[in-house]
C-alpha cells in the first residue's frame, strides 16, 4: 500500500521547491534590471572622450620643404632690419616665376599682418606689407584674381582706417596715398563687367564722405582714392559729395578764428583738417580747370562747393597762370631755336 502521508509530503516539498526556484528567478531578474538601469545611467552621464580618427597615410603638405623654407626666408627678409635684404626679397616678389606657388600663402600672410598692425598700430610693418602687394602686382607671372578678396580689404584698411600709426604726427599720410594708388592699380588691371571692382570701391569711398561724423583721416583716404580713379570719377562722384566736407572744414577753421585761445583746439584735429583741405583742393582744382573757365570771382564755386569754393577758385586761377607761363616759355624757346631768314640766306 502507498503511504498517503508520504505522498502528500513529497507533493508539498516539490511545490515549495518550485516556488523557491521561481522566487530566485524573479530576484535575479530584478537585480539584472537594476544593474542594467544603473549601467544606462552611468553611460549617459559619464564623460565621453573625444573621438580621434587616425589616418594610416596622412596627406602631404601642399608645399615642399624647400618651398616652406623659401616662404620663411622671404617674409623674414622683408620684415627684418636689413634694408638690403629687404630690397632683394622685394625684387624676388617682383620677377620670380616660382612665387606663384606661394601666392595664396603670401596673400593670407599680408592680410593677417595688416589686421594685427592696424589693431596695434605699427606704421613701419604696414608700409612693408603694402610694398609686398605692389611687388606682387608687378610680377608678370602672377594672376591675382583668385586672391583679391584678401588683398583689397587689407589695402583699403591702410587707406581708410581711423588710426594706422601710434602717434598722430607720424607721416601716415604717405601710406594712405600709396594704398589708394595700389587700389587704383588693381581696379585698372582686374576690373571687369562681371566683378565690377571699380564700382564697389567707389561706393566704399563715398560712404565716409556722406557721413558727417566720419574721421578726418578716413575722409582723406576716400578723397585721395577717388582722385586716383581719374577725372571722370571726380566729376561724377566727388563733385556732388563735396558739400559735407566743406561744412566740416568751415566748422573747424571758423571756430579757430573765433576762439580766444587757439591752443585749446586739438592739434591733431587741426593737422588732419589741413590735410583734408589740401587733398580736396588738389583733387578738385585740376578737374575744374579742365572742365570750364569761370571768371566771376569765385561766386559760382562758392555757391556749389560752399566754404571751399573761394579756395578752389584761387587754385584754378593759379593753374591757368602756370599753364599760360608754360605756353609763353614754349613759344620763346621755339623762336630762339628756329634759325632766322637772313642766316639761311648767308649760309646758302
Amino acid at each position: 500500500m502507498i503511504d498517503e502521508s508520504k505522498v502528500k509530503n513529497d507533493e508539498i516539498y516539490s511545490r515549495m521547491k518550485i516556488s523557491n526556484e521561481s522566487t530566485d528567478i524573479m530576484e535575479n531578474n530584478h537585480e539584472m534590471s537594476i544593474e542594467k538601469s544603473m549601467n544606462d545611467l552611468f553611460e549617459k552621464f559619464s564623460p565621453k572622450p573625444d573621438t580621434i580618427f587616425l589616418k594610416l597615410f596622412p596627406d602631404e603638405h601642399p608645399l615642399s620643404a624647400e618651398q616652406q623654407i623659401f616662404f620663411i626666408n622671404i617674409t623674414e627678409g622683408i620684415f627684418g632690419y636689413n634694408e638690403q635684404v629687404r630690397n632683394e626679397n622685394l625684387k624676388i616678389l617682383t620677377s620670380d616665376y616660382n612665387i606663384k606657388y606661394l601666392l595664396p600663402y603670401l596673400c593670407t600672410f599680408i592680410k593677417e599682418t595688416i589686421q594685427v598692425n592696424i589693431a596695434f598700430p605699427d606704421l613701419t610693418l604696414l608700409i612693408y606689407s603694402v610694398r609686398m602687394v605692389k611687388c606682387l602686382l608687378s610680377n608678370p607671372h602672377l594672376n591675382m584674381v583668385e586672391n583679391l578678396h584678401n588683398l583689397i580689404p587689407a589695402v583699403l584698411s591702410c587707406a581708410l582706417a581711423r588710426k594706422i600709426s601710434k602717434y598722430y604726427y607720424d607721416n601716415h599720410w604717405t601710406l594712405r596715398d600709396f594704398s589708394v594708388y595700389i587700389i587704383a592699380t588693381i581696379c585698372k588691371k582686374y576690373n571687369t563687367e562681371l566683378n565690377n571692382i571699380t564700382g564697389r570701391i567707389i561706393r566704399i569711398y563715398l560712404r565716409p564722405l556722406r557721413e558727417y561724423s566720419s574721421p578726418l583721416t578716413t575722409m582723406y583716404g576716400a578723397i585721395k582714392g577717388l582722385g586716383c580713379l581719374g577725372d571722370e570719377t571726380v566729376k561724377t562722384y566727388l563733385f556732388p559729395n563735396t558739400t559735407n566736407v566743406s561744412k566740416r572744414m568751415h566748422m573747424i577753421f571758423e571756430r579757430k578764428m573765433h576762439c580766444y585761445h587757439p591752443e585749446e583746439r586739438s592739434k591733431q584735429q587741426n593737422l588732419e583738417a589741413k590735410h583734408v583741405r589740401d587733398v580736396i583742393l588738389n583733387t578738385l582744382a585740376p578737374a575744374l580747370y579742365k572742365s570750364k573757365n569761370v571768371n566771376d570771382g569765385g561766386l559760382l564755386y562758392s555757391k556749389y562747393f560752399g566754404y571751399l569754393g573761394k579756395f578752389l577758385y584761387m587754385d584754378v586761377k593759379n593753374l591757368e597762370k602756370i599753364e599760360t607761363d608754360k605756353q609763353k616759355a614754349l613759344v620763346y624757346d621755339l623762336n630762339y631755336f628756329v634759325p632766322s631768314q637772313s642766316f639761311n640766306q648767308n649760309s646758302s
